[in-house]
């Protein structure tokens, strides 16, 4: 498993380069979203949404947050790593 020390400029770069990644990136900058909530605001698929978060997830360049929903029910939020993009020299061109 990756840790945050780990990540170098490539992998950023693979990761910043794609632009569902920007979008998601960009939409949980402020405050955490569900999927649900990516999908609609970034326009893309659930799969591609499930696909891309993992991937960012195995980067640590996101993070998970359980909280409970106003229904009482569990609901998984995303947040963004800013410890690990503030390392991405890209990132600020993506902004």
């Amino acid at each position: 498993m990756l840790e945050i020390g780990d990540i170098n400029e490539e992998m950023m770069q693979d990761l910043l380069s794609d632009k569902a990644n920007r979008m998601i990136l960009k939409s949980i900058m402020t405050a955490p979203k569900s999927t649900t909530q990516l999908c609609i605001e970034c326009d893309i698929p659930t799969s591609t949404a499930y696909r891309k978060m993992q991937k960012l997830l195995d980067y640590k360049v996101i993070r998970r947050i359980g909280t409970i929903n106003e229904a009482g029910k569990r609901e998984i939020l995303y947040r963004s790593n800013f410890s690990v993009l503030k390392k991405a020299s890209q990132w600020e061109e993506f902004c």
